[in-house]
């Protein structure tokens, strides 16, 4: 049987090998974690909706949700909250969560349901997914855990059984098998300095092996919190503490399933008036190695890889993906369709990078020659010129993909088929490196118009 997966990931270049071996780790290798968010089913019917659009448009039978298949993509997103991606946490592969599935994509951090299908669709190996004559039944699930959104697909060649009638967020915990070896406890302190009766919470959780720069948030009944001076902080079985008195406390916090996995917090205690300097203070991590920014705060990348069967060896080479509005009669202000990337590397902070997109496009055919022109874009080291035949940007129909420096691009009419009528859209990039240190272009969202010309 031909089972078929795909991931929207970074921008960084990734190889896997899949052997369509049963991998399940054993017994004396697996942590049981939970894993708490929402269960988004009105976002998953949103997006069961345009498959179906995107289907018809290409001459293709609809897809219907089928009641075991979405349980399984709901649980799927909610595993990969924890360990992003097609292999299971517990190291088994992604169609062992149900036998129907034939194939999967997944996505992370797309935050509505048309940004992730148009992430999708504008990658080859979501789009064969997506658009397989021989799937007949689909399951969706998507997992919001603070400000982060998880997204699977997972199709089938059989028909539904059930037909599911589920709306609404529904907030789940599920206990997830997760190998050792992927288990690495990520933890902060909100303060460093306290004054008398003044509160403060941890942070914690999992560090996502998978997509190193986030965290999956824990239960509290997984881990212990501790203070060696409960008469200066006191601390609660949630991790929520107190300053009792003036002195100095180390507020710890460690995971039941592994006590090594843990962090803790030297903290200062002032007199309820002071307004003397902070006193110096101390951090001890253990088993820790990346500093992130809050969930609130922190940004957005996204990645993606081509289709790989169930029996190749290996990824092809990938393609990149940017969010982009979909709808034809939604005006994507520059505002909103700003693009932020942040390359965490362990114990590194690197500031974020905004990426604005392309504003003020004009373009005409004079002498022969199509002339494109947009307002500059500020810290851009380039830009990306698609011209097609149709509005709609299908790869068969882009006539011609070039790239420039400058904010205006002049082409030879020969260049461009002898086209009567053509279509044009511009957007911006700049350059980064990824985690590795490999260079990489991050692009900007296309501009907010399509420009149509007569080639005279």
């Amino acid at each position: 049987m031909r089972r078929i997966f795909s991931v929207l990931l970074s921008i960084a270049m990734i190889f896997s090998i899949v052997t369509g071996l049963n991998l399940t780790a054993s017994a004396n290798d697996i942590y049981n974690i939970q894993v708490k968010g929402i269960c988004d089913y009105n976002k998953a019917n949103e997006v069961l909706k345009i498959v179906n659009n995107e289907r018809s448009a290409n001459g293709l039978a609809s897809l219907t949700m089928d009641t075991e298949l979405l349980n399984a993509a709901m649980d799927r997103a909610m595993e990969t909250g924890i360990y992003y991606s097609h292999t299971r946490p517990d190291g088994s592969t992604c169609f062992t969560i149900c036998n129907k599935i034939n194939g999967e994509n997944i996505a992370v951090n797309y935050p509505t349901s048309d940004s992730v299908m148009n992430g999708w669709m504008n990658s080859s190996g979501h789009r064969a997914n997506i658009l397989n004559s021989k799937y007949k039944s689909i399951g969706i699930g998507c997992f919001k855990v603070d400000s982060g959104y998880y997204w699977v697909q997972s199709f089938s060649n059989k028909a539904a059984e059930n037909i599911p009638n589920k709306s609404g967020a529904v907030e789940k915990t599920n206990t997830v098998s997760i190998q050792k070896s992927l288990v690495k406890l990520y933890a902060s302190a909100s303060k460093s300095t306290m004054k008398i009766n003044e509160s403060g919470y941890f942070k914690y959780g999992i560090v996502n092996q998978g997509w190193s720069s986030s965290y999956c948030p824990g239960v509290a009944d997984d881990y212990t919190f501790s203070s060696n001076n409960n008469s200066v902080i006191g601390i609660d079985s949630n991790g929520n503490f107190t300053a009792k008195s003036e002195g100095t406390a180390t507020l710890s916090i460690a995971l039941k399933a592994d006590s090594s996995q843990k962090y803790s917090k030297t903290i200062t205690v002032k007199g309820k008036n002071s307004s003397a300097a902070q006193t110096s203070k101390t951090t001890t991590y253990t088993n820790q190695t990346r500093t992130t920014k809050s969930p609130a705060t922190q940004t957005q990348t996204t990645r993606a890889t081509t289709a790989q069967t169930k029996t190749t060896t290996s990824f092809t080479n990938q393609t990149k993906t940017t969010n982009q509005c979909t709808s034809k009669s939604k005006t994507c202000t520059k505002q909103a369709k700003i693009i932020k990337i942040c390359l965490n590397q362990a114990n590194t902070k690197k500031s974020c990078t905004n990426q604005a997109t392309v504003t003020k496009l004009t373009a005409n055919c004079k002498k022969k020659k199509l002339n494109v022109d947009w307002k500059k874009v500020n810290n851009a080291c380039g830009y990306e010129v698609q011209i097609a035949t149709n509005k709609n940007f299908k790869k068969k129909n882009i006539v011609c993909d070039k790239s420039t420096k400058k904010s205006k691009l002049s082409i030879n009419r020969k260049k461009i088929k002898n086209c009567k009528t053509c279509f044009v859209r511009v957007r911006s990039y700049f350059k980064c490196k990824d985690a590795n240190g490999t260079p990489q272009k991050v692009y900007s969202e296309w501009c907010n118009k399509v420009k149509k010309v007569k080639i005279g």
